[in-house]
C-alpha cells in the first residue's frame, strides 16, 4: 500500500507538470499573435517581404518573355522620294518620265508662222498680206506686191529662214495696188474715227460728216460751239493712220 501511494504521488506531479506545460505553450501563442497585433512595423515588415517575393518572380517571368518586335521606323518624305526614284531608275520607269518632260517643255513652233514674222519686218513687205503654206521642206508664197522687187525680196527672206530648202513664189506683181490699199485704209480710218466720235454723246449729237483721203481725216457739218470741234478733231487723231484732220468746213452758228 505505501508503495501505491508513493506511486500515486509521484505520478500526481508528473501530470502537473504536463498541465503546466501546456499552459505556458498557449501563453507563448497568445503572447506572439498579441506581440503581431501590437507592433504593425513588424507585421507590415512581413508583407513587405512576401510582396518582394512575389515582385522577384514577376520580374523572373517577364525576363524569361521574348521582347516585343521594335516599330519599323517611319521613312522621311526624302528617304521615300528617294527610295521610290531608285525603284523607278530600276524598272526602267525614269528614262521615259524623263524624256516625257523634256517633251512637254519643248518650243512649240511653226513654219509658217516663221515665215510670216520675218516678211513683216522688212519694212517694203509689211503694208502687203502674203499668204504662206509649207510642205515638208518648201514653203509657197502666194498674194499681191506692187514690184517684181518687192517680189523677189519676198523669197529671198523665204530662203534664208532655217528648214526651209525650197521657196515657190506665187506672189502677183499689181502696179495699182498702192493706190487700192490707201483707199482700203482710208476706209479703216473713217470707220475708227466714226466708232470714237459714238463715245462722246456731245459729238453725236454734232453729226459730223467724216471722209478720210491718204490718211487725212475731214470733218464738215455745224455746231454752236467751237469746242465740239476741238473735241471731235482729238478724238480722230487717236485712230492710227490718221496723218490730219481738217475741220475747215465745219460751220459755227449762233441760235436762231
Amino acid at each position: 500500500m505505501e508503495m501505491t501511494v508513493r506511486d500515486v504521488k509521484w505520478s500526481g506531479p508528473k501530470r502537473s507538470g504536463s498541465g503546466q506545460g501546456a499552459a505556458l505553450l498557449a501563453l507563448c501563442v497568445c503572447a506572439l499573435l498579441t506581440s503581431q497585433l501590437t507592433n504593425p512595423m513588424l507585421a507590415e515588415s512581413d508583407q513587405h517581404s512576401t510582396t518582394s517575393a512575389q515582385s522577384s518572380a514577376d520580374q523572373g517571368k517577364v525576363t524569361d518573355a521574348k521582347p516585343p518586335a521594335k516599330p519599323q521606323k517611319e521613312l522621311l518624305p526624302a528617304q521615300s522620294s528617294a527610295q521610290e526614284s531608285k525603284a523607278k531608275k530600276d524598272n526602267g520607269e525614269e528614262g521615259a518620265e524623263k524624256e516625257k518632260e523634256a517633251t512637254a517643255k519643248k518650243a512649240v513652233t511653226s513654219l509658217i508662222l516663221t515665215v510670216k514674222l520675218a516678211l513683216m519686218e522688212d519694212p517694203r513687205l509689211f503694208p502687203y498680206e502674203i499668204e504662206v503654206e509649207d510642205g515638208s521642206d518648201e514653203v509657197t508664197l502666194s498674194g499681191k506686191v506692187s514690184t517684181e522687187a518687192e517680189k523677189a525680196a519676198a523669197a529671198q527672206i523665204a530662203s534664208t529662214l532655217p528648214n526651209v530648202k525650197t521657196v515657190v513664189n506665187k506672189l502677183e506683181v499689181v502696179k495699182e495696188l498702192p493706190e487700192l490699199m490707201t483707199h482700203t485704209q482710208d476706209d479703216i480710218i473713217t470707220r475708227h474715227v466714226k466708232d470714237r466720235f459714238a463715245k462722246s454723246a456731245t459729238v453725236t449729237a454734232a453729226n459730223f460728216d467724216v471722209k478720210t483721203e491718204q490718211g487725212v481725216v475731214s470733218l464738215s457739218g455745224t455746231v454752236r460751239f467751237q469746242v465740239i470741234i476741238f473735241e471731235a478733231a482729238e478724238a480722230a487723231r487717236q485712230v492710227p493712220g490718221v496723218k490730219a484732220v481738217r475741220a475747215d468746213k465745219v460751220r459755227i452758228e449762233s441760235e436762231g
